[in-house]
């Protein structure tokens, strides 16, 4: 791994004691934690680059694969066989950049180079106003595409953005989206910002059949419409997708732990005029066995000619709930 890091030193966050970045084992992978206050976001660069975990006051919210902890890609096809199991590609968690569309992924799994790859950390750094990480995939073997991450925590509000740019270094035109998911831990509710006519709620939502036994989601009770938005209930091993036609870019999310309910917010920008290669901005999908859910922002697809890139921002923030937000979850859970 430590061939990979082009940056071994870590920048001095002065004498701001609650905020600091340093490399450290985190579930047997070598991790970069950047913490400030309460916030911890923990960043594997060796397994594609993914913000692993997001630990708020202690608790940990994002879903990390215990049955992968520590491992890494293989070109061994028995060895990489036994990190997909049943998938077609390892489940390992956390946050992550692929390229969409789906339909168009090779043998229908993720890119694995951008996916499973090794990052290279080109920098890091902790200074006044910001601290962060940046890192950059290898060049897929697969498309000639190459993604640069880097994850940047504001100082003063706590807010961390994420920006991904993926760039054609192959010699042919590339049509694709950027497309970031990250895998939280269930049991939680997803309400989303929808614009449109309360009565026609349903139109606004994208239905993935293909996606589960629940086909057309719209007509079960996983989703609602509550005071503007979406409600979408995340609390049982029930596989569905949607899509939200309709979205701002707007997620929150509400987390249920032993420790006490979290809220965790994102948002990114929306070009209603552009196309999505899914149909849809923001996507939600509920896992059938592991426990999780992933809340999904696209960009729209931009068609790159060799040496050409594009890029997408996403903002993120977690919270303790309040009480107002404690007793919503708990009767959209029970309803």
């Amino acid at each position: 791994m430590l061939n990979l890091i082009s940056h071994f030193g870590i920048p001095d966050c002065g004498q701001i004691s609650e905020r600091s970045i340093r490399w450290s084992k985190y579930r047997n992978w070598a991790a970069l934690r950047l913490k400030q206050r309460a916030l911890e976001l923990v960043v594997v660069p060796a397994v594609g680059g993914r913000l692993m975990n997001i630990v708020h006051e202690g608790v940990e919210l994002a879903f990390v694969n215990d049955a992968l902890a520590g491992r890494t890609a293989t070109e061994d096809p028995q060895r990489w066989q036994s990190l997909c199991g049943d998938w077609g590609f390892p489940l390992w968690g956390g946050g992550k950049t692929w390229v969409a569309p789906e339909s168009r992924w090779p043998l229908g799994a993720p890119h694995r180079d951008l996916d499973s790859g090794p990052y290279r950390v080109i920098r890091t750094w902790c200074e006044a106003d910001s601290m962060g990480v940046e890192m950059l995939s290898r060049v897929c073997r697969q498309s000639g595409l190459q993604i640069r991450r880097s994850i940047e925590i504001e100082v003063d509000s706590g807010v961390w953005r994420t920006r991904h740019e993926l760039a054609n270094q192959g010699i042919r035109p590339v049509e694709a989206g950027i497309w970031d998911v990250l895998m939280l831990r269930r049991p939680g509710v997803v309400t989303l910002p929808m614009s449109g006519d309360p009565e026609t709620w349903r139109d606004g939502i994208i239905p993935f059949v293909e996606k589960g036994l629940l086909g057309d989601v719209r007509d079960s009770n996983r989703v609602s419409y509550r005071a503007g938005g979406l409600a979408v209930r995340c609390d049982r091993a029930v596989e569905f997708k949607l899509g939200v036609g309709q979205s701002s870019g707007k997620v929150d999310a509400l987390l249920e732990r032993p420790e006490g309910v979290k809220r965790y917010r994102r948002s990114s920008t929306v070009d209603i005029s552009a196309q999505y290669a899914h149909g849809a901005p923001v996507e939600i999908f509920n896992a059938p066995d592991l426990p999780y859910f992933e809340v999904e922002t696209h960009a729209p697809v931009a068609h790159l000619m060799p040496g050409a890139s594009c890029a997408m921002v996403v903002e993120e923030e977690v919270a303790t709930a309040s009480f107002e937000d404690v007793q919503m979850l708990s009767h959209l859970l029970t309803d």
